[in-house]
């Protein structure tokens, strides 16, 4: 449906707005002159009073259309609602912390871009290839209570949402329900809290009580009988009768005698020595056992030194050993072939030098049969067996170079090729052609 306005204007002619304006005028006049008639007033004047002889039509430019645009909105939530996992197409792809929650951002993307303008010009400014929050794909791969952000922050509780909102849990329901959004009870559990600081002890807190000296208590007599109150005078009366007068001369205590200045610069001078000489003291302990720790630590790290070369040594000495048991090693697999070798060699020129006798037998010229091969496949690779002697020859150098060269025997008892070793093929094949 077009979004422009439907246009309910009426077009007339000026003829046709001609003759309105005269059955307007003739109507006007007749009911005039009903009323002259019953009311008994001139109908002349009430005409000309009324202006009904000035009577014009004025015509008013037609109001251009208006074109309305429809803009999209996206209704707004009343307050922050929690990941459930949902996921909207249509919006932006990057995640929003909307109050700690790590939803999805709620703007329209435009065509085929990921990210709206906002999240993708912030991005660009930050020089980051992804959302500071992530993106819904990041958060829908992952359970919606493990979500983590690219900086390594988490999720809030729902509940201490709900709490700053001052909301309910029919609340956050009955809002969720508007977008039809179901809401995890997950959420509004509230998670364990763990206080920081030391834990409390056990131990029972001190009674503080009032600090200084303790006041004495005044000791109380307390007197059985009638003559508690003659007991004070008669005590009186009874040390007054025992006592006598001893008169006794008034010692006075001598002055001390005022020291002078010099004495009390002296004094002083040798208080100010004493400190200086405490204090040298504890700086010389202190560079003492400085030194002495320095000297333990230099101690400690040369002894280090010595061990990790003493283990490089022993590392060396027994790369060399073995170095030298290898090659001691393969002298001797070297010297076991040549002397393999040359016993071959001597058994060879033994047998050319002892030829068999030759027997006298007519000579028959018989055309020599071609040896035919056929390819066999043994242990994932290809060989080509000879159907006469059972020759075993490999494929690969046949056709690539078109060499017989010999690898071993077929055995038709185990069905399998017998290998012969590498120095002895030029041996073997000489043997397998005589």
């Amino acid at each position: 449906m077009s979004s422009e306005m439907f246009n309910a204007s009426v077009y007339v002619s000026e003829q046709l707005n001609r003759q309105l304006v005269n059955m307007s005028v003739d109507l006007v006049h007749r009911c005039i002159s009903t009323c002259a008639e019953h009311y008994n007033f001139d109908a002349e004047e009430a005409s000309r009073l009324l202006g009904l002889s000035m009577l014009k039509v004025e015509r008013k430019a037609p109001v251009k259309s208006v074109k309305v645009v429809a803009k999209v909105s996206v209704p707004k939530q009343a307050f922050p609602l929690p990941y459930n996992g949902e996921f909207n197409e249509s919006y932006c792809y990057a995640l929003r912390q909307n109050n700690g929650l790590y939803t999805q951002c709620t703007s329209v993307r435009k065509g085929e871009a990921q990210f709206c303008k906002g999240c993708a010009t912030l991005m660009q400014k930050t020089g980051a290839e992804v959302p500071e929050y992530g993106t819904i794909q990041q958060r829908m791969a992952v359970d919606i209570f493990d979500y983590i952000d690219p900086k390594g922050r988490k999720p809030v509780a729902y509940t201490k949402v709900m709490k700053k909102y001052k909301i309910t849990e029919e609340q956050v329901l009955e809002e969720a329900g508007k977008f039809n959004i179901i809401i995890n009870s997950n959420h509004f559990v509230a998670p364990e809290e763990t206080k920081r600081g030391r834990p409390k002890t056990d131990k029972e807190p001190k009674a503080k009580g009032v600090k200084g000296r303790p006041k004495k208590e005044k000791k109380v007599l307390m007197v059985e009988g009638e003559e508690e109150e003659d007991l004070f005078a008669a005590l009186v009366a009874n040390s007054l009768e025992e006592t006598e007068v001893v008169s006794s001369p008034i010692v006075s205590t001598p002055k001390k005698p005022t020291k002078s200045d010099e004495e009390r610069e002296t004094e002083r001078l040798a208080k100010e020595q004493a400190k200086l000489a405490e204090k040298e003291t504890k700086r010389l302990a202190a560079e003492a056992a400085k030194k002495e720790k320095e000297d333990k630590l230099a101690a400690e790290k040369a002894e280090k030194e010595l061990k990790k070369e003493a283990e490089r040594l022993a590392r060396e000495e027994k790369k060399k050993a073995d170095e030298a048991e290898k090659l001691a090693k393969k002298e001797a697999a070297e010297k076991a072939k040549a002397e393999k070798l040359a016993a071959k060699e001597q058994k060879k020129q033994d047998k050319s030098s002892n030829p068999a006798p030759v027997v006298n037998t007519p000579v028959v010229e018989d055309e020599e049969e071609p040896d035919v091969v056929k390819k066999v496949e043994f242990e994932g690779k290809k060989y080509l067996k000879s159907k006469k002697s059972g020759i075993i020859y490999d494929y690969n150098e046949y056709v690539k170079n078109g060499e017989q060269v010999v690898v071993g025997k077929w055995n038709n008892n185990t069905n399998k090729i017998e290998f012969s070793a590498p120095a002895e093929e030029e041996e073997e094949q000489e043997e397998y052609e005589e």
